[in-house]
């Protein structure tokens, strides 16, 4: 791990311990003004939300908040491969493994300025980072939102932007993950985090609609340098959607757009530019307890198949659905189940590519996962153990989808989450 990163990390910790014991005192401090008549309640509670958490290098800062996310997650992975009318069986994984270790501060500035700094201790790649960026918030009769200069993830792949403190899966699906892992000749590396310029706003003439736009490099998972190989082109974005709510009834419905003329590090003819076009409807309803959504993944990929000769439209499914039941002072169960369905018009996916730590060495050309799992909300989202089953199969080949030759995987996963 990165010594410099640790150190500056830990030290920012015991900062914010310090002055969490500074704040204590100043709370007692108020509390007996307030007793004694010297203030009133409302002045009291207003001093201590304006209090910063911290002594901050620059004064301009308001306040300074601490961001952190811990989860340790068991997985047994066993993955078989069928071709040529012989099978064999992978190296299978069976171990406990720091899933992510998150550790962030959120800075307010003031004036609708505020910047945030996110690292994975748990992940040594993309330099720890998972996000970084600064935000400018407007709020103008005909224009309200907020404009981000930084690093995070693009507004494409519906479960991929979902914070994954929120899944209603220990791990993304078959198709999440086709598209938004790095590029590597198969999967796209299109959605995740890339840098660049995004906006978010609203429209307050039509309540619930809201939309987006971003500028940002093509290449992602990428934040300080240009990876090798890299097409050093640009990616736009856009999205828009409209969400309601009535009583316990709630619907978000939307479409996410993207476009870059310079594909990702891997998987186009040489250093020529290679259009790649994307598209991904979604809808997701919540009512009584009942939590689905579902998305539709969709690009055409320039050259992307046969030697770099022909297009590609890699195309990909999602449905997902949760049920809580309210179980009293130990919290909420809910059963869970996601389907995905992927196919890669020639482009190719190995295992490995959809299912997280899977080991996989034959390609093929499409696929399904099936999962079925329980998540306890002990405290929420905050205090949350997962645990689920999923079924995977890869079928067809990059050259020839009828090929008889198939994958299967078979992954149990367990995971206990705190967010503090």
């Amino acid at each position: 791990m990165n010594k410099k990163l640790t150190n500056t990390i830990l030290s920012a910790v015991l900062l914010m311990g310090t002055a969490a014991a500074v704040n204590a005192q100043d709370k007692t401090t108020l509390d007996l003004l307030v007793s004694k008549g010297v203030i009133t309640r409302a002045e009291a509670d207003k001093i201590a939300k304006d209090s910063v958490a911290i002594t901050p290098k620059e004064k301009t800062t308001k306040s300074i908040k601490l961001i952190g996310r811990v989860q340790t997650q068991y997985e047994n992975i066993n993955v078989d491969e069928y071709s040529n009318g012989t099978s064999r069986s992978m190296e299978a994984k069976n171990d406990f493994i720091m899933r992510r270790m998150f550790l962030g501060m959120d800075a307010n500035l003031g004036s609708g300025w505020s910047a945030l700094v996110i690292a994975d201790l748990a992940r040594s790649s993309d330099g720890y980072l998972e996000y970084a960026y600064i935000t400018k918030k407007l709020d103008y009769e005909f224009l309200k939102g907020a404009a981000d200069f930084g690093y995070k993830k693009i507004t494409f792949a519906y479960e991929e932007y979902m914070s994954a403190s929120k899944l209603l899966t220990v791990e993304r699906s078959l198709a999440t993950r086709y598209f938004s892992e790095g590029n590597n000749g198969r999967r796209l590396g299109f959605a995740g985090r890339h840098t660049g310029v995004y906006w978010s706003g609203k429209i307050d003439a039509i309540g619930g609609l809201e939309y987006g736009a971003s500028v940002t490099n093509s290449y992602n998972n990428n934040p300080t340098s240009v990876p090798q190989g890299a097409d050093n082109s640009l990616m736009y974005a856009a999205n828009v959607s409209y969400s309601t709510k009535i009583d316990n009834f709630a619907i978000k419905a939307g479409v996410n757009f993207a476009y870059t003329n310079g594909m990702n590090v891997a998987g186009t003819a040489g250093t020529s530019h290679q259009a790649v076009y994307g598209v991904n409807p979604y809808i997701a309803i919540s009512a009584f307890g009942l939590d689905i959504w579902s998305d539709f993944l969709m690009a055409q990929v320039e050259n992307g198949k046969n030697g770099y000769s022909q297009d590609a439209m890699p195309m990909g499914v999602n449905v997902a659905a949760e049920y809580k039941f309210d179980i009293g002072e130990f919290g909420k169960l809910a059963p869970a189940v996601r389907y995905s369905w992927i196919d890669t018009d020639g482009r190719g996916i190995k295992m490995s590519d959809g299912i997280r730590n899977a080991n996989a060495s034959t390609t093929y050309n499409a696929g399904q996962s099936v999962y079925i799992g329980l998540n306890w909300y002990i405290i929420g989202n905050d205090l949350k153990f997962q645990i689920g089953y999923e079924w995977a199969q890869l079928n067809g080949s990059a050259s020839n989808r009828h090929a008889a030759q198939h994958s299967d995987a078979n992954a149990v996963r367990a995971q206990m989450q705190v967010l503090f």
